[in-house]
């Protein structure tokens, strides 16, 4: 593995500026690691794991260079390509594991489970004739995937049938994950995709429901990437290009050797009719996620709605080894447009300060225009000033801030914490298998006619406190029980009636109906106007960039 390395960094060296000598000096380096690697496994006081030690090592050299270089051992790049290929061989099923029975959140569109109609709910408590019960997630994956054409005998227990048991021999294909985690039609014609990550599939996806939405009428669109990541910056290209027109930039790259420097520029391919657009982001949205509302709030083209971003605008390269690991090591920074670095600074050298901001701090220093910053602003520095294409000021400094923010609805920290177990869906799946004959027939008859009595609350509340599911919170940081749980009955209410969307219908109906409480959507439909009004904006400056400004 040593060498692996080495032939790769000398060749390396060959290749760039550096002299002969340098080439000489870095070798020399090498070579002492390489023997204080063999020393250590030789002679050290104790047995040492050669991977580990090896991965420490590397790791140690990436500490210092920034938050995003990365050393992925072979199951970790293994994974990590899986999930941004956005697919995989198995049954097709979202799963959770409740008091050690493997539970179906949702079978995955077009997958092999979907076909054979499993569904929501239904517990596996069989895999090929062995008890499946007590299963850990990696056994669980172990067990389920495997190569395409072969068969997995499963034993399912559905509680909708009184826990009436049927075997099921499900032949493992090819099963896309969608990076789309929500889709629908909004109130006045307005589509709405929420994006989860920017993988292979992102665009080809989008472009599927932006046809069905534009068949059905569309008068808006709001693109969410509210906790998305990022991914692959072609898709986030692919993405973007779909809203302006062609020959126009969307993000370029400037790094320390030519072929780090790059452009990426629209088409007219795909490009769809001028709606009104609301990008929605928030403290989560990251890396090509950046990149794609830098360029659409750049070029004029959609409102920001949210929150200040994460602040991610390093490019990583990819550099496989032999034995199946791989080097993710940062070769360039990323701009808008406009010529904004979206790189937050990491340069105090604290990682865990850089991964876990002071957000309320950075908040602040959003808030300024240009003025001194505000007293209670930790560290607050003057963020430069850009201009849009038509010539709106748009702040630069880190991450991508908003066009109007808008703090997220706010849910209490006991609401949250019993979504961990899921307790909801668990109580779901009782409450469907008995009032199934109740239930709208409809998504969208449910979401206007169905609420959560006090009766059903308080049968849920009862079920949160009963002794099997509080075996789930011995360690709770805070106290459950019916006056705490009672105090939030509004959030209960709000989930519970999600969760039973979700038990119905799938996950993605769970979402559909969270988004009904969510002060984000509503700030962003309420912005329609304002979108409008960007599409009569005539550019002012050629290319969409300008000189930053204090």
């Amino acid at each position: 593995m040593v060498i692996v390395l080495v032939t790769a960094v000398a060749v390396s060296i060959g290749a760039g500026p550096g002299t002969f000598s340098q080439a000489q000096d870095f070798y020399r380096r090498i070579q002492i690691l390489g023997q204080t690697f063999e020393l250590i496994q030789m002679h050290y006081v104790e047995e040492v794991d050669a991977d580990e030690l090896f991965s420490s090592a590397i790791n140690g050299a990436l500490e210092d260079l920034d938050p995003h270089s990365h050393y992925y051992s072979a199951d970790e790049y293994k994974t990590l390509t899986e999930r941004y290929r956005g697919d995989y061989f198995g049954i097709g099923i979202q799963f959770d594991i409740f008091n050690g029975v493997l539970t179906v959140l949702d079978a995955l569109e077009g997958g092999p489970s979907q076909a054979l109609g499993l569904r929501p709910g239904d517990q596996i408590v069989g895999i090929n004739g062995e008890n499946a019960v007590g299963l850990d997630v990696d056994q669980v994956y172990e067990k389920l995937r495997g190569p395409k054409g072969t068969d997995v005998n499963v034993t399912v227990a559905r509680p909708a049938l009184d826990n009436e048991r049927f075997e099921y021999t499900i032949t493992r294909d090819k099963v896309d994950v969608s990076p789309i985690l929500t889709a629908t039609m909004l109130e006045g014609d307005v589509g709405y995709v929420a994006l989860s990550t920017f993988s292979q599939r992102g665009a080809l996806e989008l472009e599927r429901h932006l046809r069905e939405f534009e068949e059905r009428g569309m008068h808006g669109f709001i693109l969410d990437l509210r906790g998305n990541r990022g991914g692959l910056m072609n898709q986030a290209v692919r993405i973007t290009d779909k809203f302006i027109g062609g020959d126009k930039k969307i993000v370029y790259t400037q790094g320390r050797t030519p072929n780090s420097n790059g452009e990426n520029f629209s088409t007219d391919r795909e490009t769809h009719p001028r709606f009104p657009m609301v990008v929605l982001v928030d403290h989560n949205s990251a890396s090509a996620s950046e990149i794609v509302a830098g360029a659409l709030q750049d070029w004029d083209r959609a409102l920001i709605v949210g929150q200040l971003t994460w602040g991610k605008a390093l490019v990583q390269n990819q550099f496989p080894f032999q034995d199946g690991s791989a080097l993710f090591l940062t070769i360039a920074r990323y701009y808008t447009p406009s010529g904004r670095l979206i790189q937050r600074p990491y340069s105090s050298g604290d990682d865990m300060e850089y991964l876990q901001p002071d957000w309320d701090a950075l908040e602040a220093e959003v808030a300024m225009t240009g003025e001194a910053a505000p007293a209670e602003a930790l560290d607050a520095t003057e963020r430069p000033v850009f201009y849009t294409a038509a010539g709106r000021p748009v702040q630069g400094g880190g991450g991508i801030v908003p066009d109007t923010t808008v703090e997220p609805t706010k849910v209490s920290r006991l609401s949250l914490l019993l979504n961990f177990p899921r307790t909801g869906f668990q109580f779901a799946t009782r409450y469907v298998a008995g009032n199934a004959a109740s239930l709208p027939t409809s998504l969208e008859s449910y979401i206007e006619d169905f609420e959560i009595t006090d009766e059903i609350l308080d049968e849920y509340i009862d079920f949160v406190l009963s002794p099997s599911v509080q075996e789930s919170f011995e360690a709770a940081p805070i106290k459950i029980d019916r006056e705490s749980l009672d105090a939030v009955r509004d959030d209960l209410r709000m989930y519970l009636r999600a969760d039973i969307a979700a038990n119905v219908w799938g996950q993605g109906a769970g979402r559909i109906v969270l988004l009904g409480y969510q002060n984000v959507l509503e700030e962003a439909l309420r912005q329609m106007p304002q979108a409008a009004a960007l599409l009569d904006m005539k550019p002012q400056l050629a290319g969409g960039g300008a000189n930053s400004a204090h």
